[in-house]
C-alpha cells in the first residue's frame, strides 16, 4: 500500500521553497523547475498544488505574513513592553526575518500596477498600523506615554519608519545592521515616551 501523502505539507515545502527562491533570485528566478529542485521532486508536483506562478506568489506571500504575525504576537505576549515587542518584532533582525523581508520587497514591486496585489498590500499594513495604534492607546492608558500623543499619527509614522528601514536594511545590510535598526526603534519609542506635546 502506498504511504499517505501529507498534502499541506508539501503544499508548505512548496511555499517555502518557493520564498528562498524569491529571496535569493527575484521573482523571475521563480520557475517550476527551480521549484522542484528545492523539493527533490517534479514539476508536476509544483503543478499540482499550485495553478499558476501567481497563485504561488500569492500563497508565499500570505505564508510570511502569517509567520510575521505569529511571531510578533509571540513576542507580545512575553513581554512586559508590548509596543517595543511588536516594533522589534517586525524588523529584519535574523534569517528567518530577513527572508520575509526580501519576499516582501519582491511581492511590493511585482504588485505596481495590479490592483489586487496592491490591494493585499495595503489591507495587511493597515492591520499593522491599527494593531500598533492599539499599542500606543494602551501606553497613553497606562501612563508610560503623554495624553496628548496622537495614536493614529504616531502609529503610521512608526510602521512607515519599520517599513523604510527593514527595506534598506536588505538593499544596504552594511550600513542598517540589526543593532542599528532596533537602536533607532529604541530611540524613537523614548522620544514618544518622553514627548511632552
Amino acid at each position: 500500500m502506498p504511504a499517505k501523502v501529507d498534502a499541506e505539507d508539501r503544499r508548505r515545502r512548496l511555499v517555502l521553497a518557493a520564498a528562498e527562491l524569491i529571496a535569493d533570485e527575484g521573482i523571475n528566478a521563480l520557475t517550476n523547475a527551480k521549484i522542484a529542485k528545492q523539493v527533490s521532486g517534479s514539476t508536476t508536483l509544483v503543478t499540482h498544488y499550485f495553478r499558476s506562478k501567481r497563485e504561488l506568489v500569492l500563497d508565499t506571500y500570505q505564508t510570511m505574513a502569517s509567520r510575521s504575525r505569529a511571531r510578533v504576537e509571540q513576542a507580545m505576549r512575553k513581554s512586559d513592553d508590548p509596543l517595543a515587542a511588536c516594533l522589534r518584532a517586525l524588523l529584519p533582525l535574523d534569517d528567518a526575518t530577513r527572508l520575509e523581508w526580501r519576499v516582501w520587497l519582491a511581492y511590493q514591486g511585482m504588485s505596481v500596477g495590479d490592483p489586487q496585489l496592491t490591494q493585499i498590500w495595503a489591507s495587511r499594513a493597515a492591520s499593522a498600523v491599527d494593531r500598533v495604534t492599539r499599542l500606543i492607546e494602551a501606553d497613553i492608558a497606562a501612563g508610560r506615554m503623554p495624553s496628548g500623543i496622537d495614536p493614529d499619527l504616531e502609529s503610521g509614522r512608526l510602521f512607515a519608519l519599520i517599513q523604510g528601514m527593514s527595506f534598506q536594511s536588505i538593499v544596504d545590510p552594511e550600513h542598517w545592521s540589526p543593532a542599528h535598526l532596533r537602536r533607532i526603534v529604541d530611540t524613537e519609542l523614548l522620544r514618544l515616551r518622553r514627548s511632552d506635546c
